[in-house]
């Protein structure tokens, strides 16, 4: 397949999925919009009519509250002019006086709000006849109190029996009438809202009917646009992982899956391929090598693509060591006469009767798994001890916040020396994890949170106990040396990575002096330019950085062109055989280290263990060392004696 061929497949793709994403979300937005559109009409009209019968209700219901407060007050009031008249002590009496006074205002008062409240309306006679009953009752309790006051008992008494109490027994049946009128009034509004309601819910009925018949017009021309995408991966034209669902889900029904074995596949390096040579060359190996795979199977067998370069393929048993052959190694023609050898990664899995194709899925997936982290075999047969693993990594998972929070996590320092002098003058901040009381190896742990990206977290946790471990020193008035910490390359997409340093650090209030940020060689495989924006960003706040692992990948010159980090530290495997004295090993390490330094970068190396390979380094132009020949990694306190005797007595003489 040409570069030109790809470019059309691609696009060719590209405009499919977007008429596709088109169509459904136009459907949706008319949808959602009649949806919107249906329910405001509704939710207004139900609000208009609440509103109304709200106000309606609550003004009349304030008309008979106030009414009867009055009348309240009126036997209160009339109570109180009984008790005058009967009462013969004169300061009592005034007593009396002053209470009804009182009750008389307040009277007042609730005639005026209700004279204020029914102005204008069509309770306005009602209240004008109302008032002047009560005007009436005011007249003749004033000439009862003249005649009380006389102490004429005898006439006070006719008054309040032949008077007032018809006054006040009129009054009472005029405001019963006044809320008699009321009660009918609030009625006729119920049934006004009742025939509103029930238009509203005839309205939202029909509104309802109309959306349940887009919906099922919606979905038919979902399902229409569902039957015109195929069971196939677009770029490479094999199954999608769906559509090996749905047929090995109909093998499993008819007893034909436990004839075949299952296969995760990937393609070795395939990263690699995209970054040198571009994603067009990258689809270019992907379409040509399903290809492959494809011819080589028989009808009933499978190969479905799931994700990037990853594959699962269904084959019959005694088929399997021939397409381990094939997929061992391959050359691909990617054009302008480059070939490119495709080796692969195989996990297998032998499918019984009682597995489902997600049981397959997840065993191969697992193998798969274990065949990138060995050194050696890159076809995995899926065993026992594989799910064990992952059990074993949720177990990690699962302790991990725990471990967070009580800080099972600790910071140990190992140092890094001067060859030529014996002087400390940095280390490096490693993690360990004491799990009640047991220490968890960090290959262990490590990766797994790696993958499931908690290392940000935990590579926080690290940097802020550093800072504070630097800030104690200063305070005792102890001088720290640089230290290292560890960040993933999963911080190199993280924006807001760079503030959350700088505010660790001044929290802390140290100075960048003290601080260096690691990252392995292999984080810029995968995105180089965020790796060059991550050292800039770090160089910009003060903070130096470090390459650790330098030497294991496969474009290190590169990597050190382009990448402008303070250090370089050189990966153990350089001092595998070098006191061996072999010339062409002795050669590299020297050009290797002289590079550096040409480029103005400190070279560092790790993994020293014995006086002659630090002597060997330090002859080739390396001056710092790291390794179990100084010192293994050391708990804070041991550290911290160290810090105060920085001197080794491993020193040689220049």
């Amino acid at each position: 397949m040409s570069k030109k061929e790809a470019d059309k497949t691609s696009k060719k793709t590209s405009r499919s999925k977007t008429m596709m994403s088109l169509r459904i979300a136009l459907l949706a937005v008319v949808t959602s919009v009649f949806a919107i559109c249906g329910m405001e009409i509704v939710r207004i009209s139900l609000q208009k009519v609440v509103n109304e019968y709200s106000r309606i209700v609550e003004t009349d219901y304030t008309y008979v509250q106030q009414m009867n407060d009055m009348m309240d007050r009126i036997y209160l009031h009339q109570s109180g002019m009984y008790h005058h008249i009967s009462e013969k002590d004169q300061s009592k009496k005034r007593i009396i006086e002053e209470e009804t006074d009182h009750l008389e205002e307040e009277i007042v008062s609730v005639m005026e709000k209700l004279g204020d409240n029914t102005k204008g309306t069509e309770y306005e006679s009602e209240y004008h006849d109302i008032l002047n009953e009560v005007t009436g009752y005011f007249k003749n309790t004033d000439i009862i109190y003249d005649f009380s006051k006389e102490n004429d008992k005898q006439t006070a008494n006719y008054y309040m029996d032949n008077i007032l109490s018809p006054c006040v027994t009129s009054l009472n049946g005029r405001i019963r009438k006044f809320d008699e009128r009321i009660a009918k009034d609030v009625e006729e509004t119920k049934q006004g809202t009742k025939k509103s309601y029930s238009r509203i819910r005839e309205m939202a009925f029909l509104i309802m009917i109309l959306l349940v018949a887009m919906a099922v017009v919606s979905v038919l021309l979902c399902v229409h646009i569902a039957r015109e995408m195929t069971d196939r991966d677009a770029l490479t034209g094999v199954l999608n992982f769906d559509a090996l669902i749905k047929v090995a889900t109909r093998y499993k029904k008819k007893n034909k899956l436990s004839r075949y074995n299952g296969l995760a596949v990937s393609i070795r390096d395939f990263k690699y391929i995209n970054q040198e040579y571009g994603s067009t060359v990258g689809d270019i190996v992907l379409v040509e090598y399903s290809k492959r795979l494809s011819e080589y199977l028989y009808k009933g067998e499978i190969i479905a693509r799931n994700g990037a370069d990853n594959f699962i393929v269904l084959i019959e048993h005694f088929r399997v060591e021939g397409f381990l052959d094939l997929i061992e190694e391959m050359r691909i023609d990617v054009g302008s006469d480059v070939v490119l050898p495709i080796s692969s990664r195989c996990g297998i899995y032998d499918i019984s009767e009682e597995d489902t194709i997600h049981d397959v899925v997840s065993a191969g997936l697992i193998a798969l798994g274990t065949s990138r982290i060995s050194s050696t075999d890159s076809f995995v047969w899926f065993h026992e001890k594989g799910r064990k693993q992952i059990i074993k990594q949720k177990e990690i998972l699962t302790g991990y916040k725990r471990a967070i929070s009580e800080e099972e996590f600790v910071v140990y320092y190992q140092p890094k020396v001067e060859i030529a002098t014996g002087k400390l003058c940095g280390c490096e901040a490693l993690v360990r994890w004491f799990k009640d009381g047991t220490l968890v190896p960090p290959n262990s742990f490590i990766p797994v949170l790696e993958d499931d990206g908690k290392i940000q977290e935990l590579d926080f946790y690290v940097f802020r106990k550093v800072c504070r471990d630097v800030e104690e020193w200063l305070a005792k008035g102890i001088e720290p040396v640089r230290i290292s910490s560890n960040f993933s390359k999963l911080h190199l997409h993280n924006r807001n990575f760079i503030s959350d340093v700088k505010g660790i650090i001044e929290e802390y209030g140290i100075d960048t002096k003290y601080l260096e940020a690691e990252l392995t060689e292999s984080s810029g495989y995968e995105d180089l330019e965020a790796l060059q924006n991550f050292v800039q960003a770090m160089a910009d706040i003060g903070v130096h950085t470090s390459m650790d692992d330098f030497g294991t990948g496969y474009s290190s010159l590169s990597l050190l062109k382009d990448v402008d980090t303070n250090v370089v530290k050189l990966d153990r495997s350089f001092l595998r055989d070098v006191e061996k004295g072999e010339k062409k090993d002795l050669k590299l390490i020297e050009n290797v280290v002289h590079m550096i330094h040409d480029m103005n970068r400190h070279v560092l190396c790790e993994g020293v263990e014995t006086e002659n390979q630090a002597k060997i380094l330090l002859d080739m132009g390396c001056h710092i060392a790291q390794g179990y020949l100084y010192d293994r990694p050391l708990t804070r306190d041991d550290f911290e004696k160290r810090l105060i005797n920085p001197q080794y007595d491993i020193r040689f003489d220049i």
